[in-house]
């Protein structure tokens, strides 16, 4: 019975660390990321302007899709470097998420709108659908499917270790 004891307070401590290690050792692994391929689920929402009806057909090919409010403080801290990469042609949606409609328009015009199409999601369906948590989040979406998702703010760092890589690999924008 003292060896059992022994052995498992030896062996016991030894698992998490081997775990841990190789866990933080990962190199696909980025906190915060998932890499599941899974379809944009079908929706059809207004855009943020009232104006029309969004679904899926309206955006296609390659680009970003970034869940946002203007009640969220990463968000703000995020939108320099989204209107960066618009300035770089990245082609952006928004997802406008649990957000007053006039709020977000008036946040859009005070700091500026990175935003090709901007989906105006008051009751969160379509987020649901995506699985997102909160905001920000960000799906790297490629011909209907969504191919990485991140959730909290991209920069430079997430950029270039999340979404950089795959869109080099599959030839996007």
């Amino acid at each position: 019975m003292k060896f059992l004891f022994k052995s498992t307070v030896l062996l016991l401590p030894l698992a998490f660390i081997a775990m841990f290690y190789i866990l933080l050792t990962e190199e696909d692994a980025y906190p915060g990321t998932d890499y599941k391929t899974f379809d944009v689920p079908k929706f059809q929402l207004e855009n943020l302007e009232n104006t029309k009806l969004i679904d899926n057909d309206e955006i296609k090919g390659s680009f970003i899709l970034n869940v946002w409010a203007s009640w969220c403080i990463t968000c703000r801290v995020e939108h320099p470097f989204l209107m960066n990469l618009k300035n770089q042609g990245i082609k952006i949606i928004g997802l406008n998420y649990k957000d007053e409609r006039s709020d977000a328009i008036q946040w859009l015009d005070k700091y500026g709108n990175p935003y090709e199409i901007t989906v105006h999601d008051l009751k969160g369906s379509l987020a649901l659908d995506l699985g997102v948590t909160g905001a920000p989040e960000t799906f790297l979406v490629s011909n209907g499917k969504v191919v990485a998702h991140y959730q909290g703010e991209v920069n430079d760092a997430i950029w270039s270790n999340v979404f950089l890589p795959i869109i080099k690999e599959k030839g996007m924008f």
